[in-house]
């Protein structure tokens, strides 16, 4: 590598890291902010007055405190139900010679090309015939439901590219199925099923349009929904506890992301190789 490529890398690099922490820091600056100094002319200046209320009230008006630990059980809930789907339907897809597999797969791939906003009609329909709205249950089976496509597309393509010599000397040494699925292939197939779980999880954490559809109640509001207390009737809005509220948010995912960043970049790797 030349002198005037790593030059070039570095600047690049440079670059990037100033677009994408530009946003955190204008919006740390903003959590001690009223809206004039917000909207003001100078917004990467230091704050005249520290407003640490504005924290105050991200837990008392908006209760992120309750909104963070309700978007961690939908995510986690969500996730783990759409990976136990995704890698059984994976296992039978990938090892299996069947004649209606092309045709399965194709029809879960087909949930990734479908705009999720053309169900909202018939799905929110579907919930209220049985009186499905705010109820934690629904919420974590609609999440897992819609990562399954993604999971599947994921975990099928890693698992085909895992020699099937290990199914036949599993099976000779008296493995059956579901252990051979377990302990067998599910390790192997690691990155992939990461991978898979960690962006379901960062998706559902994220989710608005289904907590605007299917919850009024407000103690199970997500950090989305909790996020638009602070707009007001007429589309006025507090920003600084806005902005305080965004950070309390961004800390669990960043925390999340840094425990599992080697998964995640192994995983997408591997399974670009895999498949």
């Amino acid at each position: 590598m030349t002198n005037v490529t790593k030059w070039f890398i570095y600047v690049f690099s440079g670059i990037c890291s100033v677009i994408f922490i530009y946003p955190l820091v204008f919006t740390l600056l903003s959590s001690y902010k009223d809206n004039t100094g917000i909207y003001g002319s100078k917004i990467f200046a230091l704050p005249s007055i520290w407003l640490w209320s504005n924290y105050k009230m991200a837990f008392e008006e908006a209760h992120i405190d309750h909104a963070v630990l309700n978007s961690f059980l939908y995510a986690i809930a969500g996730t783990c139900l759409t990976l136990i789907l995704g890698i059984m339907a994976s296992y039978i897809l990938s090892r299996f010679n069947l004649k209606m597999n092309g045709f399965i797969y194709i029809y879960f791939i087909l949930g990734l090309m479908i705009p999720v906003f053309s169900l909202i009609i018939p799905i929110s329909r579907m919930i209220g015939s049985f009186n499905g709205f705010n109820n934690y249950l629904v919420m974590m089976v609609l999440y897992g439901t819609f990562e399954l496509p993604l999971t599947i597309f994921l975990i099928t393509g890693f698992m085909k590219g895992i020699h099937k010599e290990i199914d036949e000397s599993a099976e000779m040494d008296g493995c059956g199925p579901f252990r051979l699925l377990f302990q067998i292939l599910t390790p192997l197939a690691m990155p992939a099923i990461s991978t898979a779980g960690i962006l379901a999880f960062f998706s559902i954490y994220n989710d608005l349009m289904w907590n605007v559809i299917l919850i009024t109640n407000r103690d199970m509001y997500n950090i989305s929904m909790a996020l638009m207390s602070f707009v007001g009737e007429r589309g006025s809005a507090q920003m600084g506890p806005t902005f305080a509220s965004i950070i309390l948010t961004i800390i669990p995912t960043v925390i999340v992301y840094l425990l599992f960043q080697e998964k995640v970049e192994g995983g997408l790797s591997s399974g670009a190789v895999k498949a």
